[in-house]
Order: C-alpha cells, then sequence, then structure tokens
C-alpha cells in the first residue's frame, strides 16, 4: 500500500487506484465509503484503507492524497460505492 499526501489547491481530493484504473473521492465521499466499509464484512481486514479514508475525510487541511490498492479492493469499493446507505452495506462481502 502507498499513501502519498501533496499539497493541493482548495478542494482536497482522495485518488483511489488500482493498476488499471482510479477514482477520485471529496472528504464526504470519503467519510461516507469509511463508513460503508465499516459496516462490510472486510472492516477488520481492511483497516488500512478505512484509516486512509477516514483521515482524509475529517483533516482540515488542504491535501490531495493518493490511495493505491489491489483490484479486489478496488471492486469492493466500487459496490459499496453504489450503495445508497451504510445500512445496505451490512455483511456485504
Amino acid at each position: 500500500m502507498k499513501t502519498l499526501c501533496k499539497r493541493h489547491n482548495r478542494h482536497p481530493m482522495l485518488l483511489i487506484a488500482d493498476d488499471k484504473r482510479s477514482f477520485k473521492l471529496t472528504q464526504k465521499e470519503s467519510i461516507d465509503l469509511e463508513l460503508k466499509l465499516n459496516v462490510s464484512a472486510y472492516a477488520k481486514m481492511w483497516t488500512h484503507i478505512g484509516d486512509v479514508l477516514y483521515k482524509h475525510g475529517s483533516s482540515f487541511q488542504e491535501e490531495y492524497m493518493e490511495l493505491a490498492i489491489g483490484e479486489e479492493e478496488y471492486d469492493f469499493l466500487l459496490k459499496l460505492l453504489e450503495k445508497t446507505s451504510w445500512m445496505q452495506c451490512q455483511g456485504m462481502s
């Protein structure tokens, strides 16, 4: 896992990427995704991802972050993003 922090202008974003694809999250989206991950079956296994999501979402600094993850993790995060509520993610695997 690689996490890079760089200064960015006004809108801090989190870039999540595997070897081929990527997507960006705002701070609010990072917190929403972290909540969904926390109630899923992968909450304990992927704490490193949850920690980055929380750090980015709760940061008061204007920083741009990048998180490199594997294909399985990336696909699962996309599934979580499709859900409109964290309640729909309970126990998801």
